[in-house]
This record gives C-alpha cells, sequence and structure tokens, in this order.
C-alpha cells in the first residue's frame, strides 16, 4: 500500500505542528495590532463630544476668576492644564505621561488610558488672568476584562498563547490516538477469545497497522477455525472403531478367558472418555455450546456437586463454606461442568479440599476450591489450564489425560467468569472462579 507523506502520521504531525504556530503567531500579530489601535490617537464620537461640551459649559463660570482657583480644583474635575504657548504641563508629576501627547493636537481627540479611562482634548479654559490648554480625563467607562487583562498585563498575552497551544495539542493527541485506542481495545478483545473482532481501516502507516491486524486476525480466525473442526471431527470418528473395538473384546471375552481382554475393556474405555472431553471442549471453545441464562440457587448447585464427589470419593474430605442460599442468574449446567472438573482434579491429588462461596454484591459471586495436595511450582501455574497439560510430569497422570482444566477454564469463558490459579495456605492449589454478575440476586446466610 502507498502511502501519500501527508495522510501517514509523520505527514499529520508535521502539518499539526505547522498549524498550530501558523495560528499561534496570526493571533498574536492581530492581537498586538487591535492593542495597538487601541492605544491610539482617535476622532472622539459624537457622544464623547456632547460629553465634553458639557463639560466646558459647567467651566464657563472660572471666565470671572483666577486661573490659580481653577489649578487648585483640577482633581474634582479630572484636568490637565498645558501652556497654551509652549504646551508645557502645568504641575506634570500630576498626569499621565500621554497627556502631552494628547495636548499637542491641533484638534480634539481621545486617547485611551489605563483601566477604562479615556481622555479628551484639547481643548481652552479662559480665566480672568489667563487661558489655560486643558485635557480632560472623562469619567472610567466599563472595559471588558480580557482586553484589560492583555492590554495591562503582557504575561496574560502568554498564558492565553500557551492555553491555545495546549488546546491545540490535547485535540492532535486525541485524533492521533484515536485509531490506537481502537487497535489496542481490538487487540484485548482477540486476545480474550473474541476471534471476530475487527478495527476500521484508515489512511497512513496507522490505516495500514489495522488493516494487517485484520489480516492476522482472520488468518488466525480461520487457523483456529480449522484446528477446532479437525479435532472434532477426528474425535467423532473415533467413535465408530472404539465402540467395534469395545463390541470385538466383548465377544473375546464370552469365548473365553484371556488375561488381556481386562486390560483392553479398560484402554477402551480410557479412551472414549479421552473422546468425550476432547468433543465437549471443541464444543465449548468452537462457540456451539448454547444455554440461556436461567434464576439459579448456586449454593445448593455446589453443595449437591460436594455430596455427590463426597460419596464417590472414598476418605476424601470435602469441606463447604458460604451462604446455604444463592439465587443468581447463570447457566447451571456451564457451571456444574465448572464444579465437577475442579473437584475432580482436587480429588485426584488431594485428601481435604475446602469449598468457599461468597457473594459481595447482588449477582456477582465468587467461588474458591482449595486443595492440601502437593501443589505445582510457581512457572506451571500459568499452564494449567492448557489443554492435555498434566502439570509435575514427575506425579504421574493417574488416569489424568490433561483436560478437564481446560474444559473448566473454557465452560468458565461461555459463563462469562473468570479462573484463575494460585497456590494454596495449605500448600496445594486454589482455584478462583469470579463471575461479575446480573442484577436481581438473592442471598440467605447460613
Amino acid at each position: 500500500m502507498k502511502l501519500s507523506f501527508f495522510s501517514g502520521f509523520t505527514g499529520r504531525l508535521f502539518l499539526w505542528f505547522w498549524l498550530s504556530l501558523t495560528l499561534l503567531l496570526v493571533a498574536n500579530f492581530f492581537l498586538g495590532n487591535y492593542l495597538d489601535r487601541h492605544d491610539e490617537l482617535h476622532q472622539p464620537s459624537a457622544q464623547q463630544m456632547k460629553d465634553l461640551h458639557q463639560y466646558q459649559r459647567s467651566l464657563q463660570r472660572y471666565a470671572g476668576r483666577s486661573s490659580e482657583r481653577l489649578l487648585k480644583g483640577r482633581n474634582r474635575h479630572g484636568l490637565a492644564f498645558y501652556d497654551p504657548t509652549t504646551l508645557e504641563p502645568i504641575e506634570r508629576d500630576r498626569m499621565h505621561w500621554r497627556l502631552a501627547e494628547l495636548a499637542s493636537q491641533d484638534t480634539v481627540h481621545t486617547l485611551a488610558l489605563d483601566r477604562g479611562l479615556v481622555a479628551i482634548g484639547p481643548f481652552l479654559i479662559n480665566t480672568r488672568d489667563r487661558p489655560l490648554l486643558a485635557v480632560w480625563v472623562m469619567p472610567p467607562q466599563p472595559v471588558p476584562i480580557w482586553r484589560q487583562a492583555l492590554r495591562d498585563s503582557p504575561h496574560w498575552r502568554l498564558i492565553a498563547s500557551m492555553a491555545l497551544v495546549l488546546l491545540l495539542s490535547l485535540i492532535l493527541a486525541r485524533w492521533l490516538s484515536r485509531p490506537i485506542r481502537h487497535l489496542s481495545r481490538a487487540a484485548r478483545q482477540f486476545g480474550d477469545g473474541q476471534l471476530s473482532v475487527r478495527v476500521a481501516s484508515g489512511k497512513g502507516e496507522l490505516g495500514q497497522l489495522g488493516h494487517d491486524f485484520n489480516l492476522m486476525a482472520e488468518k488466525l480466525q480461520t487457523s483456529i477455525a480449522t484446528q477446532q473442526r479437525l479435532l472434532a471431527d477426528v474425535s467423532h470418528e473415533l467413535r465408530s472403531p472404539l465402540t467395534r473395538l469395545k463390541l470385538a473384546a466383548g465377544l473375546l471375552a464370552d469365548q473365553g478367558s484371556n488375561s488381556y481382554i481386562d486390560r483392553i475393556e479398560k484402554e477402551c474405555e480410557t479412551l472414549e472418555h479421552l473422546v468425550d472431553q476432547v468433543l465437549t471442549l471443541s464444543r465449548l471453545e468452537g462457540s456451539n455450546y448454547q444455554e440461556q441464562n436461567e434464576s439459579t440457587d448456586i449454593a445448593e448447585q455446589v453443595q449437591q456437586a460436594i455430596d455427590d464427589w463426597r460419596f464417590q470419593s472414598e476418605g476424601k474430605q470435602l469441606i463447604y463454606s458460604g451462604p446455604s442460599q444463592l439465587t443468581v442468574n447463570t447457566k447451571p449446567q456451564l457451571l456444574q461442568r465448572v464444579l465437577d472438573n475442579l473437584l475432580s482434579n482436587a480429588c485426584r491429588y488431594a485428601d481435604t479440599i475446602e469449598v468457599t462461596l461468597s457473594s459481595a454484591q447482588a449477582g456477582a459471586w465468587q467461588l474458591r476450591v482449595s486443595d492440601n495436595g502437593p501443589g505445582v511450582s510457581a512457572e506451571r501455574l500459568a499452564h494449567l489450564f492448557e489443554p492435555f497439560y498434566r502439570g509435575d510430569p514427575a506425579r504421574g497422570h493417574q488416569g489424568n489425560i490433561g483436560l478437564g482444566l481446560a474444559i473448566a477454564h473454557a465452560a468458565a469463558q461461555a459463563l462469562g467468569a473468570n479462573i484463575t490459579a494460585s497456590p494454596a495456605p495449605s500448600g496445594g492449589l486454589c482455584f478462583t472462579l469470579s463471575y461479575p454478575g446480573l442484577p436481581h440476586a438473592t442471598q440467605q446466610s447460613t
């Protein structure tokens, strides 16, 4: 697949950073121009001229008074005075430094000062002894906070620029990471056994990665489906010769005693059990097993399973701990497969088995099967649920074909639960079946 530079990951980064810097420079340029224009001299508006004329009329009373009286009261009027001839300020320490620029104008102008103040002038005030050139600082007008902050505090411009870059960077990060997040979620789902999951193909390197992921998932799904179908077909085809072999062994037994006939029948039973287990595992892993959720008292089901295994495992001590009643929505047949395989494994290697059932919240429950058997090493724990894995070979298989825990794991997944193995406090193994649960569960403790 030929990738265009600007549709690829590198091109997107280049374009986005170039766009961010361009927007930042343009925004600062126009903002600077706006603030500069705001600080320049402007022609007064009609309202400002009206206010000035009213103020001038109020100052006409000083025409018959001395200039000294007007100068002493200038703070009350917001006036700055200049000499009409030299344009030199009178008492320059009491005025804004930019008012001299306004006083030097030939016509009336306005000038924006700090904190919403606007000065207007110049204009003459005639007093009894001399004329005065005046500039009037008008009463403050409300100014937008953002304009005042950007104009009077330059560091806010830097903060605004950083905020703009941060916003654009967050948008870029989400835009670029979105296909990666989708691919990561699809990879987790695929690893959890959802082999049909796919991602949307796009452009660029990430689009190519998504396309390759879909191709890989398609090949793996086909390969696993072929393997499961082959395993199921072979197991099914073995039933016919196995049945004939058992029939032949029975006929030989009727004709006369033979020391090998009992051995043949025993191996036939082992082989038949293996075929049944392989078919069961194939149905569970191939999503061919269909069972609806129903309201089930799993506490009663667990206790019944313990009684059954206590009956057929003489000398084994099975202890139950948990509520006498716990009704949840679940698949009872799948749960029974998990119980039978976990209890079978525990009874094979241990003398004391503890089964604990608990429910932390409505619909959620946890089942723990712990034994005092020899256990397995830490590095072998992760392989216990693999098909045909028998743990420590030194212990012998004891009739174990290595499919019981694999079936328990597949049944737990079909049940919507999670099963884990860990060392038990008594030295053996502890299997934990955790179910996230559905609503409407009721519990009655013993």
